[in-house]
Formats: C-alpha cells, structure tokens, sequence
C-alpha cells in the first residue's frame, strides 16, 4: 500500500469517528437539555451505560493519535455495553461504533507491519 494510499485511508476513518462523535453529542445534548419531559431521574444502570459510551468515544478520539489504544478501548467499551445491555446488538447502527474502533486497529498494524510503501 502507498503512503498516498494509507493517508486517505487513515483520514477517512478518522472521519467516520469525528461524525460519530459529533452526532453521539449533538444526540446528548438534545436529549438532556432540550427534553420536555424526562420522566424522572436517571437509574443507576443508565449512568452506567451512559459512562461507558463516554469512554468508547474518548477511545474514539484517542484513536486518532494513538490507533490502537484508542481502538482497544472503544472495542472494549462497545463490549462491556453490550453485556450490561443486549438490546445494543438490535439496534444495526451502533455496530458503526465498533467497526471504527476494529477499523483504527487495522489501521495500526498496517502502520506496524511496514506494508505501507514510500512512494
């Protein structure tokens, strides 16, 4: 693969991430202050599920300087979401988050295992 080749490539996941982000916050802040009527508080158990995704973004984001660690911890994060609620693996549109984080790790070893040609 050409550096030309790998540059695009690596720009173009990063950009799938920065619109992921950036529609994952714009989604936060309609939801918590533009609401009418929320129901009550939050459960404990939507706190949680809130944090973690906050962390799988951050892993997003951290993907950019550091592919892997990043990758690793939206991977992670996605994951542990998924075990403490299964309904995330019905909704096709978050398997977007993972396949970034998978994408940032494939990046990575491309980088690692030197297949990217000076040209």
């Amino acid at each position: 693969m050409s550096t030309k080749t790998y540059k695009k490539l690596r720009w173009a996941i990063r950009g799938l991430s920065g619109l992921l982000i950036a529609f994952s916050l714009l989604m936060f802040i309609g939801e918590t202050f533009f609401e009418e009527s929320t129901g009550g508080p939050l459960t404990s158990n939507a706190i949680l599920q809130l944090s973690i995704a906050a962390v799988g973004l951050v892993g997003l984001g951290l993907a950019w300087k550091w592919e892997l660690i990043g990758g690793i911890v939206a991977l992670i994060a996605f994951i542990v979401l998924a075990i403490i609620n299964p309904r995330v693996l019905e909704m096709p549109l978050m398997f977007v988050w993972p396949a970034n984080a998978m994408l940032f790790i494939m990046l990575w070893a491309l980088k690692r295992n030197k297949t990217i040609d000076k040209k």
